[in-house]
């Protein structure tokens, strides 16, 4: 029953459509091509044929992807069903070639002219060039778009390919070939989606990112993207069918001209479209012996990260010490982009004016086609005296107090403030020893004659008191320390844990490499020594982090010092 109803619609579709006058009509996608590109071809009939005879087409072609849809159209009053095909084509020779009439049903398409440019030839006559809007006229077509298409020798060429659509598309394999030699293609970022409307018609756009580098001069052929799937069908056939037409289209190959390294462009050869070069937030006073920070970002319009010099501070006056740089890249206006920063602390030696110099980068405008530099001017920033005068130069560190996180603000003046509250309680030690031994030598000399035996002991005795406070000073800096670098390994601050360290030695050690010799435990030792390589930019600072936060867990184990021995007898003449 259902199927005699399936029919008894067909045929009355049929014959509703009758009336209407039946035709067939072929264009090209455009006129002129160069060889080695290709064409489609588009034919729009109301036969009820699959496809038509491509036979003809062999001598001087070579057919490729072929797609299809069906449209079903009220004209006056009756139901009118076409369907169009859209067939590529890839000429085999240039000159003038004919595309001959093809049978498809009872009737013969037009014939065509196709004028195919050798390499280098210009078109006798004004061509319709390819693009989105020419290619529209089917349900499904791809194209690949290039950032440049005459790029120098290494420079990041953008390559996007997308997909357009405007019927469903149920499952297929959407990609971009490789070139097959000269130049290398690789994925980058995320695929992206948009809704485009391109000759009156809505498409849904699914779009892929590729980045392809050429590594060396002359022509370098890029195949187009490609899409090979099931998409849906027309009217009729989500009535007496699965509803699905297979689909396949493929883009035109792209060719790009690629320019040797030109001669001015010298020892450094970075291709880029903009480069700029910024300090944030430098400071204007800073004291002597402690360290500050300076980050140093460049912004690259057109490279990647690997293309990017390496980025460096230079100081008169200061040592400086270098953190891996943070690149972050994305791809935007059809091309990569990356912004990378650096940071330095430096460390000023000694009061009065320093200088700070970043490095200039060279690189090559390639919308001018000429060479460039970025760079930033001389910072001049005033040092101050620092509170325990002129640091001594050493190989060590930085120094580089640690933050909580959420309370910057409140623990900054943290270490100055510790600092001064050991001097100051050194200084009254002194100040008390010194006023003890004063009141006991009177007192030894005002009860026993010459007072000698009873000055020795209360002088001993003030002295062991004199020792005791200052122990006590120490201990309370050591725990000070201890409190810090536990901070600065929970945070990963490797500036910070590099200046501690050499401190929490007893005595404290001039250079990471001085402490690192003095080390009990071998794990610590090895953490240390990843540590050194991290701030010299040649280490993993992830891997030093996670070395020494598991080392010095539980602190640092030292070796320990051998006293020198007191003689078992007083000494014969008391020292002065």
């Amino acid at each position: 029953m259902i199927r005699r109803i399936r029919t008894l619609l067909f045929a009355l579709l049929l014959v509703a459509a009758l009336p209407l006058s039946a035709a067939t009509r072929v264009t090209l996608s455009q006129d002129a091509v160069q060889l080695g590109g290709s064409v489609v071809l588009t034919i729009e009939t109301d036969q009820p044929v699959a496809s038509p005879d491509l036979a003809p087409l062999g001598g001087d072609f070579r057919v490729g992807g072929i797609d299809s849809a069906r449209q079903i159209r009220i004209e006056n009053g009756g139901l009118r069903t076409t369907q169009e095909i859209r067939i590529q084509l890839k000429p085999l020779r240039a000159g003038l070639l004919k595309i001959p009439a093809l049978a498809i049903g009872n009737q013969r398409t037009a014939p065509l002219l196709l004028e195919v440019l050798a390499s280098g030839q210009a078109p006798s006559a004004p061509a319709r060039a390819s693009s989105a809007a020419t290619d529209a006229a089917g349900p499904v077509f791809v194209e690949t778009v290039l950032d440049d298409d005459t790029p120098y020798v290494q420079q990041a060429v953008g390559v996007s390919a997308r997909l357009y659509y405007a019927v469903d598309l149920y499952n297929g394999d959407f990609r971009q070939p490789e070139p097959s030699q000269g130049g290398s293609l690789q994925p980058v970022g995320q695929d992206s989606r948009s809704l485009r409307v391109v000759g009156g018609r809505q498409y849904q756009v699914l779009e892929r990112h590729y980045l392809l580098i050429p590594e060396r001069s002359g022509v370098l052929r890029l195949p187009g993207a490609t899409f090979n799937g099931e998409g849906e069908s027309g009217f009729l056939d989500g009535l007496f069918g699965n509803g699905r037409d297979v689909v396949s289209t493929e883009a035109p190959a792209r060719t790009l001209r690629v320019k040797p390294i030109p001669a001015g462009a010298g020892a450094s050869w970075l291709p880029a479209r903009k480069v700029t070069m910024a300090i944030a937030s430098p400071p204007d006073r800073v004291p002597a012996g402690e360290a500050f920070d300076l980050v140093v970002e460049l912004r690259v319009d057109g490279a990647t990260a690997a293309q990017l010099p390496e980025l460096r501070l230079e100081a008169d006056g200061a040592q400086v010490f270098a953190e891996p740089a943070q690149p972050a890249e994305t791809f935007a206006d059809g091309r990569p982009q990356v912004v990378l920063a650096r940071r330095f602390s430096v460390v000023p030696q000694q009061a009065g004016e320093l200088r700070l110099r970043v490095a200039p980068i060279a690189w090559w405008d390639v919308a001018a086609d000429a060479p460039r530099s970025a760079g930033v001017q001389e910072l001049r920033l005033q040092v101050l005296p620092g509170v325990g005068g002129p640091m001594r130069p050493s190989t060590s560190p930085p120094a580089h107090g640690a933050r909580d996180e959420g309370n910057e603000a409140a623990d900054a003046p943290a270490s100055p403030l510790r600092a001064i509250m050991v001097w100051a309680m050194a200084v009254g030690a002194l100040a008390a020893v010194g006023l003890l031994a004063w009141l006991a030598s009177r007192h030894g000399r005002s009860s026993n004659g010459s007072g000698k035996r009873p000055q020795a002991a209360a002088d001993e005795n003030a002295q062991d008191r004199g020792r005791a406070v200052a122990a006590d000073a120490g201990e309370v800096a050591a725990s000070a320390r201890r409190d810090e670098l536990r901070r600065a390994l929970a945070q990963g601050d490797l500036l910070a844990t590099a200046r501690l360290l050499p401190l929490m030695a007893n005595p404290p050690a001039a250079t990471l490499g001085e402490a690192r010799a003095r080390l009990a435990d071998v794990e610590q030792a090895d953490a240390m020594a990843l540590l050194e390589r991290a701030l010299w930019g040649a280490g993993d600072a992830d891997a030093a982090r996670s070395a020494l936060s598991l080392a010095f867990a539980r602190g640092p184990e030292w070796r320990a010092q051998v006293a020198a021995e007191r003689p078992l007898l007083p000494p014969l003449y008391p020292e002065s």
